[in-house]
């Protein structure tokens, strides 16, 4: 905290200075000042939090500085000394923001009690202060989420136009907007060079883009770029103003994103809606052209609703060439697995058109195959299932899909899976039965599934299903049988008790033991160990 001495005397800047103790006050600079002028100076320089000041100083005087200090720094704490008992002063002091006004010769009970106060008043001031700028920083971090929230609604949800509309009228000065045209701009797929610099963040990449949109757009008159709360629908534009202008500002858009991302992107425009209460037919209209537009084109990037489009044509699913691809994988034959892909996409390269949908359906298939090819392997515990990749089909920087380079993927990712497949099944091996052969020695132990599992690092379904495909039992049947011939051998010897053997061969209540061995062999321990004597 700094404080500002402004007297003409350098007795009674002295004097100030003598009677203070400034580090109790947390006042680390006292500055001084002996004119209205120099002091103003300092001021803007400074920035002092407490000033200090006489009515008769020269050039500009105490009544003209406290004005002054009023307008240029009005947070600061300004305290009148005065040799003058004089109304007009004390009055303009109190009009003007100062906090106190001493008479010289000064006291110094007096000054400490007005120093405090003022210092006081200051932190408490600061604290609001600090406050109020992080209630700003949290407002302008949530305010484009509200946003979002609030014009997904306008355009996803019918009747919710008229009060979206009002509210967004105060924010963006729509209150004069008759007609509208509401656009997509479709972010999935990503072309690669995005997916390399953003695929793992979204959220970034989608605030970059709506951030770059809105510049081109130009005043929040003329619209706003959102992200819809659905991933699903990406990007879209509002568009409220200069709308004969549309097809020049997309391209203006795509040129700054093709500048900072290095790639372009295709836009579904809405036909001019009425605003407010056509924006969601606008919104309706756009996916219908987004349905439409065909990735195997390099051209146009911009689409209008009603303009000739792809006729809708019976899809070609993955899900028919799924076999080959299965038996491909688990045969482990490199080159059937690329005739296995390269008949799909054969199939894929001879449709009329790989619209947006497709891609989506396709991509959900590639998914459910590559889970079912995966299933059987052993995972560890806790072990998530791999899922397909958002990047999954390969776009260039124009948007246009690589049949080539999607072969090329895809051959290369069902490769990969059969080799996982492969290891899987060598270790698995190893795993069942050293999982046996650990049953084996710690068969007198409190063994449990899941405490077996996770000596293995696998999953307790995984240990479950796969003992029984082995061994043809439960893990629980053959550790009963492992115990009880291993009781049968200690109860021949005669040498220890019936309890004494339950424990021995991790059974705790020699009444259940008793039980499990007459459902095993027929008898009780006891009519075992009398058999065997006999």
């Amino acid at each position: 905290m700094k404080v500002l001495i402004v007297d003409d005397e350098a007795d009674v800047r002295d004097s100030i200075r003598l009677l203070v103790d400034w580090e109790e006050y947390n006042i680390t600079d006292v500055l001084e000042a002996c004119d209205g002028e120099s002091a103003m100076a300092l001021i803007e320089r400074e920035r002092p939090e407490i000033i200090f000041t006489d009515m008769k100083i020269p050039n500009v005087d105490g009544m003209a500085l406290l004005q002054w200090i009023e307008d240029k720094a009005p947070s600061s704490k300004r305290i009148v000394i005065s040799g003058y008992d004089d109304y007009a002063y004390i009055r303009n002091t109190i009009k003007h923001g100062g906090m106190d006004y001493l008479l010289k010769p000064i006291s110094r009970s007096e000054l400490l009690e007005a120093l405090g106060h003022a210092a006081a008043a200051w932190r408490k001031d600061e604290e609001a202060r600090s406050l109020n700028i992080l209630k700003d920083v949290e407002i302008n971090k949530t305010l484009p989420t509200y946003w979002d929230k609030t014009l997904t609604a306008l355009v996803s949800q019918p009747g919710s136009q008229q009060g979206a509309a009002e509210e967004l009228s105060v924010a963006f000065g729509w209150s004069t907007v008759l007609e509208c045209q509401v656009v997509m701009l479709l972010t999935d797929p990503l072309p690669r060079a995005v997916l390399g610099k953003f695929g793992r963040n979204p959220d970034l990449l989608h605030f970059l883009m709506g951030n770059i949109c809105n510049e081109v757009i130009g005043s929040a008159r003329n619209g706003y770029a959102f992200k819809h709360t659905d991933p699903n629908y990406g990007l879209v534009l509002l568009l409220t103003g200069e709308l004969g202008q549309t097809d020049a500002k997309l391209k203006a858009m795509n040129d700054a994103l093709f500048k900072v991302l290095g790639a372009r992107f295709r836009f579904a425009c809405s036909s001019r809606v009425p605003f407010p209460q056509g924006v969601h037919t606008g919104f309706r209209q756009t996916l219908q052209t987004a349905r439409g537009i065909s990735f195997l084109e390099d051209s146009p990037l911009i689409y209008h609703f009603g303009e000739p489009s792809t006729a809708p044509a019976p899809r070609t699913v993955l899900a028919d060439y799924a076999s080959q691809i299965t038996t491909a994988v688990h045969r482990g034959e490199a080159s059937q697995i690329g005739r296995a892909v390269s008949n799909w996409i054969q199939a894929v390269g001879q449709l009329p058109a790989v619209t947006w949908e497709d891609l989506k359906y396709w991509r959900y298939e590639y998914g459910l195959l590559r889970t079912r090819l995966l299933q059987d392997r052993a995972p560890a515990a806790g072990e998530p299932v791999p899922s397909s990749s958002p990047g999954l089909f390969p776009l260039d920087e124009n948007g246009r899909l690589s049949l080539e380079e999607w072969r090329r993927e895809w051959t290369e990712a069902f490769a990969e899976i059969a080799e996982i497949l492969k290891e899987s099944r060598l270790q698995e091996n190893n795993a069942i039965y050293e999982i046996k052969r650990y049953i084996d020695l710690h068969y007198m132990d409190n063994l449990t599934l899941q405490e077996i599992a996770g000596e293995f690092f696998l999953s307790r379904e995984y240990v479950s299903r796969r003992f029984k495909q082995v061994f043809n039992e439960n893990i629980s049947e053959y550790l009963e049988r492992v115990r009880i011939d291993n009781a049968k051998l200690l109860l021949a010897g005669g040498q220890h008790k019936i309890s004494s053997v339950a424990e021995m061969v991790g059974y705790q209540d020699g009444r259940y033991f008793s039980k499990i061995f007459s459902k095993l062999t027929g008898m009780t321990p006891r009519e075992w160990r009398k058999d065997t004597e006999a």
